[in-house]
């Protein structure tokens, strides 16, 4: 995310699967290990290609907890 660009705070609530799967994500990451906001940004990110011109083909599956490709 372009840090020129104001930020906008977002509250989300995710229920005990999803959190499973974002700490499962995290888990995978190596240190320093993001955190619970910074992974859910990541994904976000990731998914819609906003930093890229080409979207990611990585869907996570927030009730696995694993990367579809």
């Amino acid at each position: 995310m372009s840090e020129s660009h104001p930020k906008t705070s977002l509250t989300v609530e995710f229920g005990p699967d999803q959190i499973r799967a974002i700490d499962a994500w995290i888990a995978r990451h190596g240190d320093p290990k993001p955190t619970r906001a910074e992974a859910v940004c990541q994904l976000v990110i990731g998914r819609l290609g906003a930093e890229d011109e080409h979207p990611s083909t990585v869907l996570p599956s927030f009730v696995t907890g694993r990367d579809i490709v």
